[in-house]
């Protein structure tokens, strides 16, 4: 693979033979000063949780004044830019589709980046400038600097440092509610540009409804999948999000954490012993990954921590380090699933709802290990029980997140579907018994035309 020419770069500016304290108080700016470094058809890359909402404001209230800025993140957040108006100014293209920026991408406003995770800047990375998209402008939120002039990106680090080696001209937020994280967290003041003071909050995972019957359901059969000694991975969702705060691995002894980030209630496994690291093989005595803590608690928890370690999604969700963790269990939710084993993870139809977030890197990687397990936990109906989650087939235009190929096993409040190794018509009545009651004989109706003569 050819390393990018930015890369090659931004790597050697790392300069620790500086005055940082002069040069941290030379770039000091407003706001307003910070956006006055874009250009006319800049490339702004903005990683989860660090968009800095006064400097982005900021830049929209320069529209007048620029065309084709174009904006990416795996999640962009609104400064004023979803609007029929601002599409000249600024073309914005989430990566995930959240409750941040779904509404804009549905509504044609702003433009959707379907992209893997793990290569999310692969064609500049290979030398593929015509397919390429080069980081001009890197928005990141980082902590004042330490005494060796170093300042950490915090409980969220996703691809912030290893994108600060890409870019032209990085702006950091300097927050002093940034936590400071031990791991791969870390950039030295010489290879930013640009330092704007701010005290807002930093922004904590989302927060989602309380569990119900159905998450008792799903957490009761994946508590029988977890075995003592597993490395688990837990993905961001509704129901896989209830899964430690219902207990879901209270049983367990010495789970080891490799992630791309957490769910409520993982973190205090640590404090309480459960979590502890002791037969990982890629972090021993670690707890990994991008994102760590999901409330204030949990984020103090982790500050200065060193029992807690946050690297880059870049080898985070690379199937290969994945596949390193020899059992891991790899644990995500889905939208739909058609019995074949197909998984429907980001979209309804063709309407963006969620990303793929680490759901395929992860099931790839569970299936490449040699013990792993890769678990989707998949609630039976939708629309107050009107809609099976569980289809024969799927509608056309729905998106396949995960493919049959590596399909594994499937929980829903009904029980565990088990589809590694089966046939078609085993893995149709695997499904089917975990079905809705109310849409079992349906379903298995429609499975007897599909499936047999």
């Amino acid at each position: 693979m050819t390393t990018s020419p930015y890369i090659q770069r931004r790597t050697t500016r790392f300069d620790p033979t500086i005055n940082w304290r002069d040069v941290y108080a030379e770039r000091l700016a407003t706001p307003e000063m910070a956006a006055a470094l874009f250009n006319s058809g800049d490339h702004l890359w903005i990683p989860p949780g660090h968009a800095s909402l006064p400097i982005l404001q900021a830049l929209v209230a320069r529209s007048d004044e620029l065309e084709g800025v174009e904006v990416r993140g795996i999640v962009v957040p609104d400064a004023g830019w979803f609007t029929e108006e601002m599409m000249g100014a600024f073309k914005v293209a989430p990566q995930f589709g959240t409750l941040f920026d779904r509404d804009a991408v549905n509504a044609g406003i702003a433009d959707y980046h379907p992209y893997w995770l793990v290569g999310i800047h692969k064609a500049w990375d290979a030398g593929r400038e015509d397919e390429a998209w080069p980081i001009d402008v890197l928005q990141i939120r980082c902590t004042p600097p330490n005494d060796a002039g170093f300042v950490s990106l915090g409980s969220s680090v996703w691809d912030g440092v290893t994108s600060a080696k890409r870019a032209k001209t990085v702006i950091a937020e300097v927050n002093d509610n940034v936590v400071e994280t031990f791991g791969d967290s870390w950039l030295h003041v010489s290879e930013i540009d640009c330092f704007v003071p701010a005290d807002t909050p930093v922004m904590v995972n989302l927060e989602f409804p309380e569990p119900n019957q159905v998450d008792l359901g799903l957490t009761h059969y994946v508590s029988q999948l977890v075995q003592d000694g597993d490395t688990i991975q837990v993905g961001v969702g509704s129901h896989s999000g209830a899964l430690a705060r219902l207990g879901a691995f209270d049983e367990r002894e010495n789970l080891s954490y490799f992630a791309e980030l957490t769910t409520e209630g993982l973190v205090p496994l640590v404090e309480r012993g459960i979590i502890t690291g002791k037969y990982s093989k890629t972090h021993p005595d670690k707890f990994v990954a991008t994102v760590i803590g999901n409330t204030p608690d949990e984020i103090a928890t982790v500050h200065r921590n060193p029992a807690f370690e946050t690297y880059s999604i870049e080898y985070l969700l690379d199937p290969r380090q994945i596949a390193r963790n020899d059992n891991i269990v790899a644990i995500n939710g889905a939208l739909t699933a058609d019995l074949s084993g197909q998984l429907g993870v980001h979209t309804i139809g063709p309407r963006v709802y969620a990303g793929v977030g680490g759901h395929l890197a992860f099931a790839l990687g569970a299936y490449l290990a040699p013990k792993g397990r890769s678990v989707t936990v998949l609630p039976s109906t939708s629309r107050d029980g009107t809609i099976s989650t569980i289809m024969a087939q799927f509608d056309p235009g729905q998106i396949v997140t995960v493919p049959r190929d590596i399909a594994d096993t499937v929980v829903t409040e009904y029980g565990i579907a088990r589809l590694l190794g089966k046939t078609v018509r085993a893995r149709a009545e695997e499904l089917i018994a975990v079905a809705h009651p109310d849409f079992r004989a349906e379903l298995r109706k429609t499975a007897q035309k599909l499936f047999y003569p």
